[in-house]
Order: C-alpha cells, then structure tokens, then sequence
C-alpha cells in the first residue's frame, strides 16, 4: 500500500508539474467562454447583411444554368441569392467544391478579383466604411477557423475596414460571397476565452490532426493527474482534532491549501477535464449525430435532382414576397420532391413545392409523413414515440433559445433506441441520437457547460453555480503552479549551487 501511495503522489505531482499552468488557463478562459464564442459568421448574421434580393433579371431555371455552365457534377447543396445587382446560383457539389452561377446568362463566376470582391464587402457592410488594407490568403488564418464546418475554403480576400471596430470581411473567391466578419472586440475576445481555452493558435488550425492529437493527450493526461489528486486527497486525509475543519497534514500553506482546495474542488476539475476529453470523441467511441450518407439518401429520396425544380425562381420570389422581406432561396429535395425555402432570417422562413404542383406557401411540413418516412428508415423497429416539441428537451436545445422550433422527435425502438428531430420548417434530420450519444451529450455537454434544464435556463443562478465552481478550480489550479514554480527555484538553485562548487573544485 506504501508503494502504491509513493507512485500515486509521484504521478500526481509531476503531471502537476507539467500541466498546472494550462489547468490556470483554461479555468481562467472558462470564466469568458461562459459568455463568448468564437467568432465564426453564422448563416443568420449573414442573412440579415443581405439585402433583400431582386430576381426579375433571372433567365435561367437551375437545371438550365447547369448545363449552360457545363456543370455535370453531382450536387450537394444549391442557393438563389444576389452578387451586388445579379442573381446567383451558388452550389456545392459532392466533392465539396463551392462554385457560383450567374442566374441571368448562365455563366460561371470567374475567381472573384479584388475590384469585385472590394464592391462586394463594401455592400455587405452596407457602405459604412471602406476598406484600408487587403490581403489575398492562401491558408486560414486565425480568424477562419470554421472554414470547413461551413463550406468555404481558401483562397479569400481579406479587407481591413476603417471604421471604428477596426472590422475585417472576408470574401469568398469560388462564390463571391462574403464568408466571415469579424471586429476587434471579437477578436479580443477570442483571446481571452475561445483561443487558450480550445489551445487555438493558427499554426494549430492549418495541421488539424496535430491539434487533435495535443488536445487529446492533454486532457487525457489530465484526467490522470486530477485521478491520482483526489486519491492522494483522500489518504492525506488527517483530523486530529474534532472540533476543528482543519484535516490537512501538511504545515506548509502552499501545499495546505492545495490539499484543502483539491479535496473540495478536485472532482470538479476532474469532470471539467474528462469531458473536455470526451468533446473530441476519442476513438470514436461515440455515433455521429446526423443522417449516414444511406439514410440522407433515402431521405431526399435519391441524387439531388436539378430537374426537378421547375417553378421559375422569379414566380417563386414573387409569391415568397408577400410574407418575407426574400433575402435568399434554399433548393431541397425529401423523398423525391422538390421544394424552395425562402430566407428572410433563420427565423423567418416560408416553403413552396418547386414542381409547380403547389404554388402556394407554408410555414411547417406536416408531421405524420415524416414519422412514417423514419419508420422507413428502421424496418422492423416498432415506434415508440412521434411528438411535436414546441420548447427544448434535454437533447434538442440551446442556451440562447436560438434554435428552430417546433421539431418533430420520433423514438424508434431500435437495439440502439435511436431518436430523430426533423425540424419542420426545412423537412431536415437536424439531430440523431442513439444510446452512446445520449450518454456523450451527458459526459460532454452536461459535466463541461452544467446546462441541465433545471439550472441552464434560470439564470443568473447557472451562472453563479459555475462561477464558484470555476473559482474552486482556479484555486487548486493556482496553488499547484505556485508549488511547481517553487519547486523548480528550488531546482534551479540546487544546480546553481552544485554548479558553484565544481568551480571552486577546479
């Protein structure tokens, strides 16, 4: 038992050693990722910068401007928007090329140039400034680091604006769109949490898989670490006088205080670090929370088909315009039909059957369809349940409420007892979960962000709940630093010492 004892406080206090200081900071970045997020331009902020959009110069179906831009890729994704006074097509093809299409005369978007792309951020920040300074990238910089969750890639022409917020936009090359907006309050921001927190540098960014790996190691020998504190915690657990708090053996503060603050906050660093662990789903442990590429085609009911959208675009726009202020057209395809989905906001939509079979809007698929079409999915699996949720559960949800409501969830008596959330304003599979994953969302999101419904959503008292426990954390944290920086003073001087001596040997 010494033995074990021996090694147990060896392993602890070098893992301490070596990680102290990263466990600071990420407790101190924790305190701003509580209200910051990296500055990634969502698709709402992105909408409402558009200007409402004019199709009554487009000529060309979808399909048409395919093949009059001899386009013969397979499609992921396509889009009806504006590029300053023209209407576009934007597509993304299975091999994940972004590419635009002039909606007037079929032809296809040349790489934006800097004239363009100039006119084009100048727009989009609706002429409050203009810019100062622009560099071409041919790699993400620090700023782009949701270039591949949201489709776009380099090279992109980066403006420097001269207005006050010192904002930098980014215009897109393939499509001529502006991908990213960002200001220096985010970016200051982003230092203080997002950045150390997630260990974000740029040269980070550009070699995904390295980062991978240095986050995993990390916090998996973290997890190490705060395992063997909390046992070391328990065996130096010492009371000797009953009318007395104190149970510390030690008499030196330092170590006194990171033994009082280890035992009180130690499981609490422990679940911060194991989640942050489980976030990067290490050997993917845990099911991805999507459609698979089978079921995605099964839902859409086969290839995305261009041919399919025959309503003109300009009827469309006309009929979408009686309720929204249009500022984009989304194409997509379930169970074999076609439908448009006119964007005022993510908020503010409204769809249309693109076959000209029905011309008239709506707001919400119905929901029975969709329970049988992911019964479909599951031969053989009986249903256990199909709702309609008009407020967020524990797996479907957000802090910010900025979600899409109402879903349709369906409970499918599978082996994995998998569950499906169809949002009925797009007809999308927006979330998927199985047993494993509802167990990740739990050792993930629910140990790391403490966003249980019961405490999440009565604020401010989630936030004083992990205000103190971060505090707890920072404290253990900061007393091992100070322990290692005295250990190595003590290193250091010893090797001064011994240093000395050979000298005056000599």
């Amino acid at each position: 038992m010494k033995t074990i004892t021996k090694y147990t406080l060896l392993f602890h206090r070098y893992l301490g050693f070596a990680l102290s200081l990263l466990f600071v900071i990420w407790f101190l970045s924790g305190f701003a990722m509580m209200y910051v997020k990296y500055p990634t331009m969502k698709q709402n902020e992105k909408l409402q910068n558009l200007p409402v959009i004019d199709l009554s110069r487009t000529k060309f179906t979808l399909n048409e401007a395919l093949q009059k831009a001899n386009i013969t890729d397979t499609l992921r994704a396509a889009r009806l928007g504006m590029l300053l006074e023209r209407p576009v097509y934007r597509i993304t093809t299975i091999q994940n090329k972004n590419l635009a299409i002039y909606a007037d005369n079929g032809e296809l978007l040349a790489p934006t140039d800097t004239i363009l792309a100039q006119k084009l951020a100048i727009a989009f920040v609706k002429n409050r400034c203009q810019p100062e300074k622009l560099e071409t990238l041919t790699e993400i910089d620090q700023w782009m680091a949701g270039a591949r969750s949201i489709g776009y890639q380099p090279p992109v022409h980066r403006f420097k604006m001269n207005d006050p917020e010192k904002t930098y936009v980014y215009v897109s090359t393939q499509t001529g769109e502006v991908v990213q907006m960002v200001n220096v309050k985010q970016r200051f921001l982003a230092w203080l949490g997002p950045i150390p927190h997630w260990i974000y540098p740029t040269v980070l960014l550009r070699n995904r898989p390295l980062w991978n790996d240095i986050i995993v190691w990390t916090s998996s020998l973290g997890t190490l670490m705060c395992s063997a504190g909390i046992a070391m915690g328990f065996i130096r657990y010492k009371r000797k006088n009953k009318d007395s708090l104190a149970f510390s053996p030690y008499k030196k503060k330092w170590f006194r205080w990171h033994h009082y603050t280890g035992f009180v906050f130690g499981i609490f660093a422990f679940t911060w670090v194991f989640s942050g662990l489980l976030s990067m789903t290490p050997w993917d442990w845990a099911p991805f929370t999507r459609l698979n590429p089978e079921e995605n085609k099964q839902w859409t009911g086969g290839i995305f088909s261009p041919k399919l959208f025959a309503l003109s675009p300009v009827n469309a726009s006309k009929i979408f315009k009686s309720n929204l202020a249009l500022k984009e057209i989304h194409f997509t395809q379930i169970q074999g039909k076609p439908y448009f989905i006119g964007y005022q906001d993510e908020m503010h939509t409204e769809l249309l059957s693109a076959d000209n079979s029905e011309n008239k809007p709506f707001a919400l698929f119905p929901s029975k369809p969709f329970v049988k079409n992911i019964m479909d999915l599951n031969p053989g699996a009986s249903l256990e349940e199909a709702v309609v949720l008009t407020d967020y559960d524990d797996y479907y949800y957000t802090k910010n409420k900025d979600k899409r409501l109402p879903v349709l969830r369906v409970k499918m008596n599978t082996p994995e007892k998998t569950w499906y959330y169809v949002d009925l304003k797009t007809g999308q599979v927006v979330l998927k979960h199985e047993k494993k994953s509802r167990l990740e969302r739990w050792l993930y999101n629910g140990l790391h962000s403490l966003d249980f419904s019961f405490l999440l959503y009565k604020r401010p008292l989630w936030d004083i709940v992990v205000i103190i426990l971060m505090l707890g954390g920072l404290a253990a944290s900061s007393t091992g630093l100070v322990l290692t920086w005295k250990w190595l003073r003590r290193k250091t001087k010893k090797k001064a010492k011994v240093g000395l001596k050979t000298k005056m040997i000599i």
